[in-house]
């Protein structure tokens, strides 16, 4: 069944445009995160007897061109995007700003994000390489190079490409040392364009009508409930773990704007790296994160046969 998976996918994608349409807004709202969850419990349907890496895989594309779609939605009103770009911020592209699309620049730079993003992805494949030849299996040790070579490295190489496309694309993942705070972390150095995406979609609606708390609230514990979907469904275990971690950060930010102070670059680095155990659970860890290790052991056979 993951032959369904694409077509998935492009029905998220495809919801954005046909949902602009739609009105009223909240009716239109509710349209999309109903499609967002139906297209979802598809995919972990159709997936049901796949590896749980795999299932993983599944749901989080299905997750991710439905995003992209309720995306479109709210930002899309007299300044749509013609299909092809929409094509190119849906397929092509990890942030959730419609707006770097709309219109092609020239002169962007471009050559030190494609360098240093290929720097990050080396350094983050040896230091990959290093924990699955040393059998190191702690949640940080295995996420962190990984994400150095992922999230920093070849999402900045992606940068560099639609900049020098001539789309004026920002950095999804700024240096995280520079953190101040939580809110900080979550709204300026972590996933840019996830923030964007959750405050255009959840904090922005609810604190409209219930204030900027409420607001601040919802996000976390909505992204707690997407990240079960992408973590804990695949794995069919830990149901819970996550919505706790983000909902723990979200009462964080609240202690410091109660406060009006940041928390502090360690102690933030702190309360987001002691509790990944929860935003990660076991079943998690072992089965989708350790096997992405498992890479290593073919890319070791393949070296072995060619000597």
């Amino acid at each position: 069944m993951i032959a369904v998976i694409p077509f998935l996918v492009i029905a998220g994608v495809a919801a954005g445009p046909l949902l602009t349409k739609v009105k009223p807004t909240a009716f239109k709202r509710a349209l999309g995160w109903l499609i967002l969850v139906a297209l979802v419990f598809a995919a972990d349907f159709a997936m049901k007897d796949g590896e749980p890496l795999w299932r993983m895989v599944a749901i989080c594309s299905v997750l991710l061109g439905a995003m992209k779609g309720l995306v479109y939605v709210e930002w899309a009103g007299s300044q749509k995007l013609p299909l092809p770009r929409y094509g190119v911020f849906a397929f092509l592209w990890f942030g959730m700003d419609p707006r770097s699309f709309r219109v092609r620049r020239t002169g962007l730079s471009w050559q030190r994000d494609v360098s240093l993003g290929l720097f990050l992805m080396l350094v983050g494949t040896l230091g990959a390489w290093l924990v699955w030849a040393m059998g190191w299996r702690q949640i940080f040790v295995m996420f962190l190079p990984m994400s150095l070579g992922f999230h920093f490295g070849a999402l900045r190489v992606l940068k560099g490409v639609q900049r020098a496309a001539g789309f004026p694309v920002r950095t999804l993942f700024p240096n995280i040392l520079e953190t101040h705070g939580i809110a900080d972390f979550w709204s300026r150095r972590w996933n840019t364009g996830y923030s964007q995406m959750m405050q255009r979609l959840v904090g922005r609606p609810v604190a409209k009508c219930f204030g900027e708390s409420a607001g601040i609230m919802a996000v976390f514990v909505s992204s707690g409930l997407l990240h079960e979907a992408a973590i804990t469904l695949p794995v069919g275990s830990g149901f819970g773990l996550p919505t706790i971690y983000f909902t723990l950060h979200g009462f964080l930010i609240l202690l410091e704007r109660k406060w009006n102070r940041r928390l502090g670059k360690i102690p933030t680095l702190l309360a987001v790296i002691l509790p990944l155990g929860w935003l990660f659970p076991p079943d998690f860890q072992t089965e989708v994160i350790a096997k992405c290790l498992r890479v290593f052991d073919f890319v070791s056979g393949m070296a072995g046969n060619l000597l």
